[in-house]
This record gives structure tokens, sequence and C-alpha cells, in this order.
């Protein structure tokens, strides 16, 4: 990834003012983030990470924000809670830049391994077994509004937008349609909606951090799963057998899938997918957010289509 908003230390300094924090003493770019252009902030006594939005509008952060300062309430030990400025607020405004700070975690992003894949696992599970407070869960938003299941992938495929190589990858990967998953009542709470292995951290070789919940929301849990085994479970870029069954040893040992959710579990990857495929084609295709990356959904559409080919029939016996 890379750093798409450029910003100067006096800049990044009138900015930590709305905070009432500190100079800056150095401003470094980190190479992480699509939507973000990510800097780590060096105080006098502390690191931030400072975050300037490239994609998310101010409404979309807010709402981003009280997800994680819900889930820190909740003592979900791996997300990251805003720093808040002086106004109490949570995103900043200054000039043309808005964003949010956080306090600095250390950590490395990992490789994709047996242990990774157990760790990532676990700490979703975790974000599962959360017990909600359902008045508060209602003010939250919902996955669908900054990402895609299974009904938004399903009524994608009918518009006269849609590229003509992912429907036909569609069709090749759900020949019955949606129409029966959709009607499943499945779990559903807080979801991240895009952990792939590099949205954490590792320190001391164990997970410290789950980064990035710009597409969290109220979703199906079923999803969550799918999203993050289609991301993390890797070798060469394909699904790996073996990685998944680390993965799902990993999640059950906090949390027991449900027998609809064992069923479904293919068609649950597949759509994890099919979902950041139409992510991708949403910002870097229709929105050029990234030229460079415009044709990269196929990458996930041709991964998709090797684990069914490849991989399905495996993973059904787990």
């Amino acid at each position: 990834m890379a750093t798409y908003t450029e910003i100067t230390l006096d800049s990044t300094n009138e900015i930590l003012k709305l905070y009432g924090l500190e100079t800056a003493e150095k401003l470094t770019p980190l190479s992480l983030g699509i939507s973000n252009s990510n800097y780590c902030v060096n105080l006098k006594t502390k690191c931030v990470l400072l975050k300037i939005s490239n994609d998310k509008n101010q409404k979309q952060l807010n709402e981003e924000q009280e997800i994680l300062l819900y889930l820190k309430s909740l003592k979900y030990k791996y997300s990251l809670a805003p720093l808040p400025l002086l106004s109490g607020e949570y995103v900043y405004s200054y000039e043309n830049y808005f964003g949010v700070i956080y306090p600095f975690v250390e950590g490395i992003p990992p490789g994709p391994s047996d242990y990774t894949c157990h760790e990532v696992g676990m700490a979703l599970a975790q974000l599962h077994s959360l017990h909600h407070d359902s008045q508060k869960l209602s003010t939250l938003r919902r996955h669908e509004t900054v990402g895609f299941g299974a009904k938004e992938i399903s009524d994608y495929v009918n518009t006269d937008n849609c590229p003509s190589d992912f429907k036909a990858a569609y069709h090749q990967l759900l020949p019955e349609g949606l129409d029966h998953y959709i009607s499943l009542p499945f779990k559903t709470g807080i979801i991240h909606g895009d952990l792939y292995y590099d949205n954490t951290l590792f320190r001391h070789e164990q997970l410290s951090s789950v980064l990035d919940f710009e597409q969290s929301g109220i979703g199906e849990y079923i999803l969550d799963l799918g999203i993050s085994i289609s991301g993390t479970c890797l070798e060469k870029g394909r699904i790996n057998t073996p990685l998944v069954k680390s993965y799902l040893d990993g999640y059950q040992s906090v949390r027991l899938l449900p027998p609809e959710e064992k069923e479904f579990l293919t068609t649950a990857i597949i759509l994890g997918l099919l979902s950041i495929s139409l992510w991708r084609i949403k910002r870097f295709r229709e929105r050029n957010l990234n030229p460079q990356m415009a044709d990269s959904y196929r990458d996930l559409l041709t991964r998709a289509i090797l684990f069914k080919n490849w991989n399905i029939n495996e993973i059904k016996k787990f």
C-alpha cells in the first residue's frame, strides 16, 4: 500500500493542537492503508498514529469511531480507541485534511502461517462472542452501508455497471444464486468486515492489535468469517486447506460454529472473495481512487474459482 496524502510537520502540529497534544518532533509515513494515509508522529514523550482519510467521509469516520468506542467499553482487547479532541469529538478537520488520531501500537504485520491463522481466528471469534447491549447495538451502522453482503452482491450482478467478468464468475461460483442463503437467519452482531492477516499486528509472536475497522458494522458473523478466511489462509495467493483448518481450530476454541454456519461456510468464503472484489470495483474502477488497482478485483475472482475447484470439498469435511 502507499501513502496517498502528504502533510507537513507544521500542519501536523496544528492538528495536534486540536487535541491538546504536545508538539511533534518527527513525522514518518507508514506504508499501510488504502482508504487512509497513515503517519507515525513522534511527540516528546510518546508516539501517536495520525490517519488522514482518502476515501471515507466524515460521517462514515464518526460511525467507525462509535463502533471502536463501543468495543472499548466491552473490553475487546484487540481494537484501538480514538483519542478525543479538546472539543470532545473524535474526527478532526483542518484545512483540507480530516481524520483520526490513535495511540501508536508497536508490532509488525505477520505472514500467513498456521500460527497466524490460529491467532486471527481466535481474535475474530472473540469479537463474535461479545455480549451486546441491544439498545446500543441498534444505534450503530449496518455493515452494508460500507461493505457488501450476499444481498448487495446479488443485486449488483443485475446492474448495468457490473463488469462482465464479475458477473460470469458469480454465476460460475454460485449457479443456484443466493436467494436461499439470503433467507437464512444467521447470527449477527459487530463484524470487522475486512480482517485479512495484514490488518493485524503481532508483537513478541502474539497478536497485539486488529486494525482498520473501516468496514465494520452490524452484520452476519458467517460473512465476516468467510471474508477473513479468504484473505488470511493463503499460500502463494491461494486458499490453503491446512491453513483454513488452523484458522477454524483457533476460532472454535473460542466460539463453536452453529450448524447452519458450518453448512454454509464454503459459500461464505466465496462470498468473502466476491465482497472484497466488489469493494475494489467500487473504489478503484468506478471511483478511480487508484487507477493502478482498477483490475485488482480480478485476482479475487481467480482465487474464488480456484478455491471452488480445488479446496471446497476438503473444507466441507471439517
